[in-house]
This record gives C-alpha cells, structure tokens and sequence, in this order.
C-alpha cells in the first residue's frame, strides 16, 4: 500500500525540518507552495519533497488544497493532508 501526504504552505521556512521528519513512514510528501518568501521551497526539496508553487489570486483555501491533491500520484492508495507548522493562527495561507 503506498501512502502520500500533501499540503500547502507559504513561508514555513522554520517548521520544514520538523514537519518532514513527522512524515517519514509515508512513501511520497507533496507541497503547494502558495508564495513563499523565505527558503521553504529550497528546503522542501533538499528534503525529498515533491514541491510546486502557484499564487492563487484571488486566495482561496479549497483551491490551494485541490491543487495540492493535484500533485499526487494516481498509483497512491491513501492520501493525507497534513499541516506544516505549529502557530496557533492559520499557518497557511
């Protein structure tokens, strides 16, 4: 059985590492980046990750996390959507 995750993010630059090494069992790690600023688009893919981006004008949540779907492969039998980050607000947008 393989086993992806996906998500989106924009700079979550500090939760990269953390994040990656909580996702370790699954078989595939899949990020839309929605416009970051920082370095998490570099250090998602120094860490495997499988990373796209696209600005989403106007912002929308449902949008971003199909597309984030989008990046999956159709061999995949389950899919989680996981957060990246720990801040008590969103920490997506």
């Amino acid at each position: 059985m393989k086993i992806a995750v996906y998500t989106i993010c924009k700079n979550e630059s500090a939760f990269v590492d953390r994040w990656v090494d909580s996702m370790s069992e699954a078989d595939g790690i899949y990020v839309l980046d929605t416009g970051s600023e920082d370095d998490t688009v570099e250090k998602l893919k120094n860490r495997g990750v499988v990373v796209d981006t696209a600005k989403i004008v106007p912002w929308r949540f449902d949008t971003a996390r199909n597309m984030s779907l989008e990046l999956v492969p159709e061999d995949v039998d389950v899919c989680v959507s996981m957060v990246v980050g720990s801040r008590s607000a969103s920490p997506l947008s």
